[in-house]
C-alpha cells in the first residue's frame, strides 16, 4: 500500500523578517501621513480663525494704543510728575505714585486687560531714551556701533552704509558705504532709500546689519520680554552686553535724550563714550536700592536737576552743551500691543507723539502689525 502525505514547511526566517519590516514601514508611513494631515488641519483651522478674527484683533490693537495714551496723559496730570518721565512711573512698568490718595492707576495693569471678548497687553517705551538716527553725525554713529560691540572696521562700513541710506545722493561714502548699485545685486534686490528712516526696522535692509546686531543678544522680537536666547549676537568684551541697534537708535523723536530712561550705551554716547559715567548716572537715578523702576528711584524731575545726575560731567567745559542734549520729559513713545481674541493672536506696533495744548493730546504716527 502506498502512503501519501502532504507536509507544509515553515517559511524561512529571512522571509518572515522582511515581511515584518515591510509591515512596520507601511505602519510608519501611514502614521506620518496621518500626523502630517492632522498638523495641516490644525494650521488651516488656526489660519481660518485668525482670518475671521482679523478685524477684532485690529480693533483690540488700536484699543491698546488708546489705553496707552490715557495712561500717559493721566501720568502727566499727577501732582509733581508734570515735568518728567521716568522708569518708576506706571506707564514704564514702575511702581507709580504710591503716595497719592487718589491714584488713578490703582488696580490697573499693563497685561491681560479684558476688552470686550478679547484681551490686550501693552508695553510702552519712550523714544527719547534713544538717539534719533536721522540726526547723527558719522562720529557719533560710529561711537554707538562701537558701544554695542561692533569692531572698528565693520563699524565704519556700517555707519557709512546707514548714512548712504539716508542721504539724497547715489555716491557711496569714502571708506565704506553702499548705494543702490550694491543693493540691486542682493536677493531680493532693492534700492537705497535716499531719505530719512521712518521705521527703525529699515536698518535690517542696510549693508552689514544682521538680526543679531539689530536686536542684540538678549532681545526677543515681541519686545515684551528681555532675556532668553535672542539672536545670539557676539559682542566684544568692551561692548555693553545684550544691547542692539534697536535699543540705541530710533527713527522718530524730538532729538534730545531723556536722562531718566536712557540705557547705558545711549548715556555713554551722550557723554562722549564714558561708560563709567553712564553707569554712575544709572546708579544715582536708581536710588538707594540700586534697582530702577521702584519707589525709591530719584529721577531728575525738571531740567534743573539734570546736573545732579550728570555729576562731574555737568561741570566740564561742555556742560552747557550736555545740558542741551538731555531732557527729563519724553514726547514720543512706541506702544507694543499683544491682542488676543479667542485662539487668535496678533502683535501690533504704534508710535505716538505728545502734542497740542493739553497733556491729553497724542497723535498716532504709525500703527502696523509687528
Amino acid at each position: 500500500m502506498k502512503l501519501s502525505s502532504s507536509r507544509r514547511f515553515p517559511a524561512p526566517r529571512a522571509d518572515r523578517g522582511v515581511a515584518l519590516i515591510i509591515v512596520l514601514l507601511v505602519v510608519f508611513a501611514l502614521t506620518v501621513t496621518a500626523a502630517t494631515f492632522a498638523y495641516q488641519m490644525r494650521v488651516e483651522t488656526r489660519l481660518a480663525t485668525t482670518t475671521r478674527s482679523e478685524a477684532e484683533l485690529e480693533w483690540l490693537g488700536r484699543s491698546g494704543v488708546e489705553y496707552a495714551k490715557w495712561i500717559l496723559s493721566e501720568q502727566q496730570r499727577q501732582p509733581g510728575e508734570q515735568g518728567y518721565n521716568g522708569l518708576n512711573q506706571f506707564w514704564a512698568g514702575g511702581a507709580g505714585p504710591p503716595d497719592l490718595l487718589d491714584n488713578p492707576f490703582e488696580g490697573l495693569a499693563l497685561e491681560n486687560i479684558q476688552v470686550g471678548e478679547g484681551r490686550v497687553s501693552i508695553r510702552i517705551v519712550d523714544e527719547e531714551r534713544k538717539f534719533n538716527i536721522n540726526q547723527l553725525n558719522p562720529q557719533l554713529l560710529e561711537l554707538g556701533l562701537n558701544l554695542i560691540g561692533t569692531d572698528a572696521g565693520d563699524g565704519s562700513t556700517i555707519a557709512g552704509s546707514i548714512l548712504d541710506w539716508i542721504d539724497r545722493d547715489d555716491f557711496p561714502k569714502a571708506g565704506g558705504g553702499a548705494e543702490s548699485d550694491f543693493y540691486l545685486t542682493r536677493d531680493p534686490p532693492h534700492l537705497a532709500k535716499n531719505g530719512p528712516i521712518d521705521d527703525i526696522t529699515e536698518l535690517l535692509k542696510i549693508n552689514g546689519i544682521t538680526p543679531g546686531l539689530f536686536f542684540g543678544s538678549s532681545y526677543q522680537r515681541s519686545g515684551f520680554l528681555r532675556g532668553g536666547s535672542g539672536f545670539g549676537a557676539s559682542p566684544t568684551p568692551e561692548a555693553t552686553p545684550g544691547f542692539g541697534l534697536v535699543d540705541v537708535f530710533c527713527a522718530l523723536s524730538n532729538g534730545q535724550i531723556n536722562v531718566n530712561t536712557a540705557p547705558e550705551p545711549v548715556l555713554a554716547m551722550a557723554l562722549g563714550g564714558d561708560r563709567v559715567m553712564a553707569r554712575e548716572v544709572i546708579k544715582l537715578r536708581a536710588g538707594l536700592d540700586g534697582v530702577e523702576g521702584t519707589e525709591d528711584d530719584e529721577p531728575a524731575r525738571q531740567g534743573g536737576e539734570i546736573a545732579r545726575l550728570l555729576g562731574p560731567a555737568a561741570g566740564t567745559g561742555g556742560g552747557a552743551q550736555l545740558g542741551a542734549r538731555f531732557t527729563t520729559l519724553s514726547f514720543t513713545f512706541q506702544v507694543l500691543v499683544r491682542a488676543e481674541y479667542g485662539n487668535a493672536r496678533r502683535r501690533y506696533v504704534a508710535t505716538i507723539r505728545r502734542g497740542g495744548p493739553t497733556p491729553r493730546d497724542f497723535q498716532t504716527l504709525i500703527f502696523r502689525p509687528e
